[in-house]
């Protein structure tokens, strides 16, 4: 397709929107030969007025004697100048502005005219200049630019057309002039091409001005460095044009600019820091709109990252964290975002024009499927978990640009997301409500409130009986935590227990438990009884601790304790990925004389071989086989199983949840010895138990006789089989 043939060059400098003026060399005189619209707007003198009239016309070359004398510079030297001037409207208003001054040579190199271009605050007007008698040589200034003049198009099917460049740019590349319409892909710096387009889109979806900075490549491969500033308008056709100029920025300038360049991008990453992408989000929220605008915020970071860094090294750390990077700011571009790191393994994205909560969705989900693909570190692929948090926000229309702690607000409710995501353990995103805010404020208070509860001794253990199930006879006991909350009444260890779990809480709690379960013992044995083994569970977060193997002997020697009467409960999820310190710990243990089972068992993914490595004197078979037991069930077939593989691994075994005497008499013709369960008993405060163990009591206990143990409520109801763990 033909491109339309260029516009007059003083239709193209009228729609410049900074002011543009041009001066020409008459008998020593600077006579103003053109000025565009912008200027006339900026001084507040109309163009006719100013046109084949001296410039001392402009109070501010005139009185300004230092522009003045390096404008003299200009003529004899030939170079440009840069400078601040202050100076004065047509009424007599004074007002500060940035001029260039540049020299335009004719053929023989003498210098023809100047062609001043000002920089102050946007200053718009309608174009309409016309060039008066003393110079109508206009296509000769604007072959001799320091930059070069363009129209742009965007075509109704969103297609980028640059359909008119002046002259100057072929001077300035060192091509011919007949090349100048040459593709703008062919003259761009390939590091400059995304983001000049990704500039042109969104000033023409906001109809805002086009801003940009770029460089462009000379036939010898010199690079030159342009500014280019220019308002869109809309054709009757729907398409937008952009009318601009781009000028070659100095030396200093471009110093300048790298030097802020550097200050606002990260070193290692090329993305912003976080100071300057905070200001970025500050200054879109606070922007003014003409109706509601949405904004949203994805935050990210690496799971177990400084423990991957410390095992692979910084190197391969540092190159994880770019491919990460790499990863993020696709996505952005792709959506239309802004990416930053914002400290350490911490990333974020900004997307501006959010539609909905369910593009944000969609934009997490593709931010999750390109952070779980493998990445190459040296020799091995590597696939790296994340933690993803994520809030959409909607500006209401009592916003407005003094809101500045908006910017702050959703800042923080992006972190909030984050946080959940990472206590969730799951690596599953999390996008912000003030719903899961309030659920997230109200553990937050229930968190205190249980660390108060363990260093004021506010919390009581429970014990439930394990008995004999050819006799009733007690033959052990497992401590169960209770927690009465002063206020808001029995706390369910299902809900407390995993907030002790995600709130570091875990590991204080766990010592209650186990000197309490060695106090007990003790009492029970100063006072006569002969207490059967007490079993006291323990969680994964404890066993991966350094010190706990320690904690446990001090617990010990404090209570008096011997390791033998007591048994250490783990879930079988323990046992999928059993890491060195949880087995060295275990080993520990087992040494010292504690029983090893394995809680819950048949419900998980333990196997042969991790039983055959574990050092596991017990298993426990899970509730929910034995609650849901039917004679010739699949429940009975696993059931069987288990006490075939415990059997012939020479394993004790417990079966818990029973409740029916046929459940009992089942498990006991299987060949399964021990069990526990509503039937026999609930668990019971440590008095009740102490009775039953003074009165040599069989279980279940029947008729009037239970009603002798103290406060003794039974069934399912009575109270929760919910652990520590």
């Amino acid at each position: 397709m033909r491109e339309p043939a260029p516009p007059p060059l003083y239709q193209a400098l009228d729609g410049v929107s900074w002011p543009v003026l041009v001066t020409a060399m008459v008998q020593g005189e600077h006579v103003i030969s053109y000025a565009n619209a912008a200027f006339s707007a900026m001084c507040g003198h109309p163009i006719a007025d100013l046109v084949g009239r001296d410039d001392a016309v402009l109070d501010g070359l005139k009185t300004d004697r230092s522009v003045k004398a390096d404008m003299q510079a200009v003529l004899t030297e030939g170079r440009g100048i840069r400078r601040t001037i202050v100076t004065t409207r047509k009424d007599g208003t004074p007002y500060r502005t940035d001029v260039s001054i540049d020299p335009i040579r004719d053929a023989s190199g003498r210098v023809t005219h100047l062609i001043s271009i000002y920089r102050p605050t946007d200053v718009t007007g309608d174009p309409a200049a016309t060039i008066g008698e003393v110079d109508t040589n206009l296509p000769s200034v604007a072959e001799h630019l320091p930059g070069y003049i363009y129209r742009l198009i965007m075509r109704s099917d969103g297609t980028i057309d640059t359909v008119y460049r002046s002259p100057s740019l072929a001077q300035m590349l060192g091509i011919d002039k007949t090349q100048v319409m040459r593709t703008f892909d062919n003259l761009v710096h390939p590091d400059d091409h995304d983001a000049v387009y990704a500039a042109i889109r969104k000033s023409a979806a906001g109809m805002s001005v086009f801003r940009e900075e770029f460089r462009l490549v000379a036939s010898n491969g010199t690079l030159h460095w342009l500014r280019s500033r220019a308002m869109p308008r809309r054709t009757p056709n729907g398409e937008i044009v952009w009318d601009g100029i781009a000028i070659e920025s100095s030396a200093e300038e471009r110093w300048e600019s790298e030097i802020a360049n550097q200050a606002s991008r990260d070193p290692l990453t090329g993305l912003l820091t976080r100071a300057a992408w905070l200001q970025a989000l500050e200054s879109e929220l606070t922007a003014e709109r003409s109706e509601s605008a949405t904004c949203a915020v994805i935050c990210s970071d690496i799971s177990a990252f400084s423990a991957l860094n410390e095992r692979l090294g910084q190197i391969a750390g540092d190159t994880i964290l770019r491919e990460t990077a790499k990863r993020l700011a696709k996505l952005a571009a792709s959506i239309g975002g802004v990416a930053a790191r914002l400290g350490g393994d911490e990333f974020a994205i900004m997307i501006p024009d959010c539609a909905d909560q369910e593009f944000l969705s969609l934009c997490v989900g593709s931010l999750r499927e390109a952070f779980a693909q493998p990445m190459q570190i040296g020799t091995e692929w590597l696939a790296v978990l994340t933690c993803i948090g994520a809030t959409f926000h909607q500006r209401l229309e009592t916003e407005t640009m003094a809101d500045k702690g908006i910017a702050s607000e959703v800042m923080t409710q992006a972190e909030l997301a984050l946080r959940w995501a990472k206590q969730s353990g799951r690596n599953t995103p999390m996008l912000y409500s003030p719903e899961q805010d309030d659920r997230h404020r109200n553990e937050a208070v229930l968190a205190r409130s249980l660390e108060h509860a363990i260093a004021n001794d506010e919390l009581e253990l429970h014990y439930q009986p394990l008995v004999e199930l050819a006799s009733g006879r007690i033959v052990a006991a497992e401590a169960l935590v209770r927690w009465k909350h002063p206020t808001l009444g029995m706390q369910r260890p299902d809900r407390f227990i995993p907030l002790a779990e995600t709130s570091g809480l875990i590991v204080p709690l766990g010592r209650w438990v186990l000197e309490q379960a060695f106090r007990q013992h003790r009492l029970w044995t100063s006072a006569g009884l002969a207490p059967p083994p007490v079993a006291v569970n323990v969680s994964g977060n404890q066993l991966i601790e350094p010190g706990f193997v320690a904690l446990v002997e001090e617990a010990l020697e404090s209570q008096g304790a011997n390791a033998a009467n007591f048994e250490i409960e783990l879930t079988e999820g323990l046992l999928v990925e059993p890491s060195p310190q949880i087995m060295a710990s275990l080993h520990a243990l087992r040494t010292m004389g504690f029983t090893i089972a394995i809680d819950d068992f048949g419900s998980g993914h333990a196997t042969f071989r991790y039983l055959r490595d574990f050092p596991v004197d017990k298993l426990k078979i899970d509730q929910i086989f034995v609650r849901k037991l039917v004679l010739e069930s699949t429940d009975a077939l696993i059931i069987r199983a288990i006490i075939s593989l415990a059997r012939s691994m020479g394993i004790a075994l417990v079966a818990e949840g029973i409740e029916t005497d046929m459940q009992r008499a089942f498990l006991q013709q299987e060949g399964c010895a021990v069990g526990q369960g509503y039937l026999f008993s609930m668990p019971l405060v440590a008095e009740d138990f102490t009775w039953m163990l003074a009165h040599n009591v069989r279980l279940p206990m029947r008729g009037p006789v239970e009603q002798a143990v103290p406060g003794s409520p039974t069934g399912p109801d009575a109270a929760t089989g919910a652990q520590l763990g």
